[in-house]
């Protein structure tokens, strides 16, 4: 199992990835809240582990197992942003709410909550 840390800049680099077409160490820090040095350090074993590609003082880009490892998180972050939406949570706090709760939820619960979600859907729009 991937420790919930390394699933953490994964996801956070593949969101900033995705919006600028890679990560530069202090987008990293900001987003996992922890110091330049911290996150560099981290990309060094995110590298040495085949998640990332990087450069010290350079950018940060997923390697084809990370991006894929990303994808399927930030998905889970999607559903988990919708749930939230669906059962009330306050709009300003559903980001913060999500992120302290996706990281320890398994995929057999996310995929349970993605199906909640549909079926849910599927009530609202009065089909049966």
């Amino acid at each position: 199992m991937i420790p919930i840390r390394i699933k953490r800049y994964i996801l956070e680099i593949y969101i900033l990835q995705e919006a600028h077409g890679y990560a530069a160490i202090s987008g990293i820090a900001k987003a996992v809240k922890v110091t330049a040095s911290a996150a560099s350090k981290m990309a060094g074993k995110l590298k040495e582990d085949g998640y990332i590609y990087f450069q010290p003082y350079g950018t940060v880009t997923l390697t084809k197992h990370g991006a894929d490892l990303g994808k399927k998180l930030f998905q889970d972050h999607q559903v988990l942003m919708e749930f939230y939406q669906i059962i009330g949570v306050e709009e300003k706090q559903i980001r913060q709410k999500v992120r302290e709760a996706e990281m320890h939820l398994g995929s057999e619960v996310i995929f349970k909550i993605k199906s909640f979600i549909e079926k849910h859907k599927k009530n609202a729009c009065g089909v049966h």
